[in-house]
């Protein structure tokens, strides 16, 4: 959707029976409202730059929304997005919000030469989203014909020229998109966030960053994944806060970019996980710190993995000659399952810290306006105050479960109030977030399943069948893996160890941190299946003993 062409339709009205000045009910009463034309959305490309004022989106999203008629695609449709371009997706998606057609983002391939393995990932979403079409990018349309996907699939383009029809007005309580978790997994869950969800945690994040039109926000944060697409799309828009976007790839080839368009525009808000400040801590040079003006940067948003204490202040103390402020800090908690934000940190008080079991724990803040966070015992009991158990949340952010997995959502979704599976505690109204009680192993921002780990690692010739296990690990400013196996008779190790990194390298993209090699066969519980927890626990206390 290059070339920002001109709408062809007037603005479609009518998408709320309230006044302008009050709250928008849905997405589309929302882009409906945008009139700003001294303000907008800025996508910059390698070569050049795409800026849209905030009327402009709201006239080409209405244009659009009127096209997918002309694809045959109605309201309560379901469509997966593929799209590598920032523009291009912001725009189909948001049209989509206005027509009531659910839309469905899947992360392109993160490296083009793995067409076969991103196939596989993507029949899996468009089967477990039961989608109508799918929509990708100019770019990318020769990788996704190879996924030889059983339903039609069209480029931005064709929406364009599609013929314009009737649109129907979305309710507060229709699905407005389907979010999948940001890494591949063998069971892709999407979660199911309504119009009315979406609104009230934006407005919660809103709330909770202080944020007004009068800010400026920079995001290297795809799209597709909902930290970018809820917290610097949907906010932005709905609030007409001028926003600058930058591509995750362009990020991972120069991180200081992020930094140096944060300077350059006087950004106010940008949000990254932790692995990026700490990436940014140990490689800025002199020169490039000096070159910097960080002063108007007053939210430094923190999320999406660990928060880590000595990350952060070793990043503040490494910008501090460019005008950061260490309390401009805002780590954060959330999930997909609560369309993004559960709690923030209150805006201009920066780290707080506390201690558990020798560790330091940072405080992800408190819960937004609208939801409520509890701790849960192994029982089911309640948790006082500094007592770790499972994170559990309800309110108007809660997404309505995962598309057609009834059982999970009753196991996840029980007695009004979300499962996270994740560990922490309360003291003082703060969140502290302490680990996972599900298996996943979280690198660089990204979600990876241990099962998807061991399954890649297991076809290397020279593990006993069943015994490798896939472990998070302190890796730096993030976590790493850990692959703990055990060989079959005869097997060399340094030759296992080496196929093992290239395999999990080749197929998933990962570098593996370490490689232990246990004697014996590692536990598991009486039906066969794999105990990690208990295998990490027997390593911790030198039960399992690693081979020299």
């Amino acid at each position: 959707m290059s070339g920002r062409p001109a709408p062809l339709v007037a603005t479609t009205r009518g998408y709320d029976d309230v006044p302008d000045d009050a709250p928008p009910r849905t997405m589309a009463a929302a882009l409906d409202r945008l009139r700003d034309r001294s303000r907008g959305l800025t996508f910059n490309a390698d070569t050049a730059a795409t800026y849209l004022s905030f009327a402009e989106v709201g006239e080409l999203t209405a244009d659009l929304a009127a096209r997918w008629a002309g694809l045959g695609v109605g309201p309560g449709d379901r469509v997966v997005l593929v799209a590598d371009d920032g523009y291009e997706f912001a725009l189909l998606f948001l049209s989509a919000l206005r027509a009531g057609v659910i839309a469905v983002p899947v992360h392109p391939p993160y490296r083009m030469g793995q067409a076969e393995q991103y196939g596989a990932i993507l029949r899996r979403m468009v089967t477990d989203s039961a989608a109508t079409c799918c929509l990708v990018g100019g770019s990318l349309r020769e990788v996704v014909a190879g996924a030889e996907l059983s339903l039609p699939v069209h480029e931005p383009a064709d929406l364009r020229a599609a013929a314009p029809g009737a649109i129907r007005a979305p309710r507060p309580e229709d699905t407005a998109f389907l979010q999948f978790s940001s890494g591949t997994t063998a069971a892709p869950k999407a979660v199911v966030v309504s119009h009315r969800a979406l609104l009230a945690n934006a407005e919660a994040i809103r709330a909770g960053l202080r944020a007004e039109p009068a800010d400026r926000a920079v995001s290297w944060l795809p799209l597709y994944h909902d930290m970018g697409l809820v917290g610097f799309l949907v906010v932005p828009v709905i609030n007409q806060i001028a926003t600058w976007y930058q591509s995750s790839l362009r990020f991972a080839r120069s991180p200081i970019g992020w930094l140096r368009l944060i300077s350059t525009v006087g950004a106010t808000i940008a949000y990254a996980p932790n692995f990026a400040y700490g990436l940014l801590a140990t490689r800025a040079t002199d020169a490039d710190v000096a070159a910097l003006d960080l002063s108007a940067w007053r939210v430094a948003g923190c999320g999406a993995e660990p928060v880590q204490a000595h990350t952060l202040r070793a990043f503040a103390e490494r910008f501090a000659p460019a005008g950061f402020a260490g309390h401009a800090f805002l780590p954060s908690y959330g999930l997909a399952e609560s369309t993004l934000a559960v709690t923030l940190t209150p805006a201009g008080s920066g780290l707080r810290t506390t201690r558990l079991d020798g560790r330091e724990i940072v405080s992800c803040g408190v819960p937004v306006a609208g939801t409520e966070v509890r701790i849960l015992g192994p029982g089911g009991e309640r948790c006082g105050p500094g007592v770790e158990g499972e994170i559990c949340v309800r309110g108007a952010s809660l997404a309505d479960g995962y598309h057609g997995r009834p059982e999970e959502t009753a196991r996840a979704w029980a007695d009004g109030w979300l499962h996270t599976g994740d560990q922490g505690f309360l003291r003082d109204g703060h969140l502290y977030v302490t680990g996972r009680l599900k298996d996943i192993i979280l690198v660089n921002g990204i979600n990876h399943h241990p099962h998807d780990i061991e399954r890649v690692a297991g076809t290397v010739a020279g593990i006993r069948a069943g015994n490798i296990a896939a472990l998070p690990v302190r890796n730096g400013h993030s976590e790493g893996v850990r692959l703990v196996l055990s060989l079959a008779r005869g097997a060399d190790g340094d030759q296992v160890t080496e196929q093992v990194r290239r395999a999990v390298r080749r197929e998933l993209g990962l570098s593996v941190h370490d490689i232990l090699i246990v004697r014996g066969d590692l536990p598991k519980t009486s039906s066969g299946k794999l105990r990690r927890a208990r295998t990490a626990e027997l390593l911790r206390t030198g039960e399992l003993v690693v081979r020299s």
